[in-house]
């Protein structure tokens, strides 16, 4: 039994969207066993790792080589000038490359970060969807079981009135009619419910599908939205931006070492040559010697001044999808918040009206029936009416639910706090049952 009580709720740290027990049961199973996401968490790890390694100096290298050989006897003691040499040599890049090349691959790290996180809520706000839609549907199929007992029980009745010369045999083949078009909507109805449990199994990557549970009991929909704080919170919560925002930083950071290219990295020697004593016996002294190495950078025009203007225009188009979204997001926010706000003024409309009215209307007809006094097509359209009315404000309700999902999908997680507060007293909160 789960009794949601508007937006405004406490919720864990592991949770993405706001979800009841059994739906966040459905949503850490999908979280743990999906395959592409731990596929992008051990690459987020892994570009995590190579923080430090990218800001490190290139490995040294140590060398050995033999100098001055001579070719006619290929001794080692005969010429003054032989040695046998050992070096060390250190490559150091431009002041603040390291900086950099180590700032890119922290903005990569986060980029990776922030496709995870929003891969994260994809997957919770699908499962949200399937789930509520199977609500849905096992309410659909519940009033389609309604109807047809309903129908069933009315054919029946027109049967006993037309044995006794009381009702028409026109009235018992339009009963028999719609009681035919219910059986196909269970039919649809039952293959749309294993679609959408063939749907949720794959979402949670389950080996043998397993009996999954529907929404019970989803109540509560007194709540007050604000788009504005929503729409704040988006700019600031959700990954796709965040996301963005490091693309903006690695191409930046990538634009400023195409600059540092121009500027030489320098290869440091120092070598160590050792002498054999010459055929006289004179002991020579060894020789240690020093070299300093650049680059020259005399192809910059094919090379670093198109790696500047590459990675200037990659700094451009990721400002600008940034941008973009910056701004479709807030209209996005504003447009899920009034189809919310529209469905439950629905919704009330038909829980509070028409679903009154077409009770009374139905025991009315049904009253003037047995009487005489209305035709058998007026009767059985007001006793059809009720549970129509009430299969849609199932519908209503539900879509609710599924909004709300794909609502905080956009936020960037679960809107609790200001953005979403309980306003219980403003509409009373009631489950959708209306026997």
């Amino acid at each position: 039994m789960v009794l949601f009580s508007g937006f405004f709720c406490t919720v864990s740290a592991q949770q993405f969207i706001w979800a009841p027990p059994a739906l966040q049961q459905l949503i850490d199973e999908a979280l743990e066993n999906n395959r592409l996401l731990q596929s992008k968490a051990d690459r987020a790890e892994a570009l995590k790792k190579r923080i430090p390694a990218a800001g490190a100096l290139p490995d040294p290298k140590i060398g050995f080589a033999l100098q001055s050989i001579p070719t006619d006897s290929f001794t080692l003691d005969q010429e003054p000038m032989t040695q046998k040499q050992i070096f060390v040599e250190q490559t150091v890049p431009w002041l603040s490359k390291l900086d950099l090349r180590s700032e890119a691959a922290a903005a990569e790290a986060r980029q990776q970060k922030a496709e995870l996180e929003a891969a994260r809520l994809e997957l919770a706000r699908d499962v949200a969807v399937a789930w509520y839609e199977l609500g849905y549907v096992v309410e659909s199929l519940r009033i389609n079981d309604e109807l047809t007992d309903l129908v069933a029980r009315i054919r029946r009745d027109t049967e006993s009135r037309y044995a006794v010369g009381d009702g028409l045999q026109q009235d018992i083949f339009q009963a028999g009619v719609e009681l035919s078009r219910l059986k196909d909507e269970a039919v649809r109805l039952e293959n749309r419910r294993t679609t959408i449990e063939d749907r949720l199994h794959e979402l949670t990557n389950r080996v043998e599908p397993t009996s999954i549970d529907p929404p019970a009991d989803l109540s509560g929909l007194g709540f007050v939205i604000s788009a504005e704080k929503l729409a704040a919170a988006a700019l600031e919560k959700n990954p796709d931006l965040q996301g963005m925002q490091a693309q903006i930083q690695t191409a930046r950071t990538q634009k400023q070492l195409a600059q540092k290219d121009y500027y030489p990295d320098f290869n440091i020697r120092l070598t160590y040559g050792q002498r054999e004593e010459d055929r006289t016996g004179r002991d020579l002294p060894d020789f240690v010697s020093a070299a300093v190495a650049m680059d020259i950078p005399l192809w910059h025009k094919s090379k670093q001044s198109n790696e500047v203007a590459a990675a200037s225009r990659n700094q451009f188009s990721a400002q600008n999808r940034y941008r973009d979204l910056q701004n479709r997001l807030p209209y996005r926010i504003q447009s899920l918040v009034a189809e919310i706000n529209d469905t439950r003024r629905r919704y009330r409309l038909y829980t509070e009206e028409l679903i009154p009215q077409a009770g009374q209307w139905a025991r009315s007809a049904k009253e003037a029936y047995e009487v005489d006094r209305v035709e058998f097509d007026t009767m059985i359209d007001a006793r059809i009416r009720v549970l129509k009315y009430r299969r849609e404000a199932s519908r209503l309700f539900h879509d609710i639910y599924q909004k709300r999902a794909e609502l905080e999908a956009w936020v960037g997680g679960t809107a609790t706090g200001k953005t979403l507060k309980d306003n219980s007293h403003a509409f009373k909160g009631q489950s959708y049952d209306q026997r």
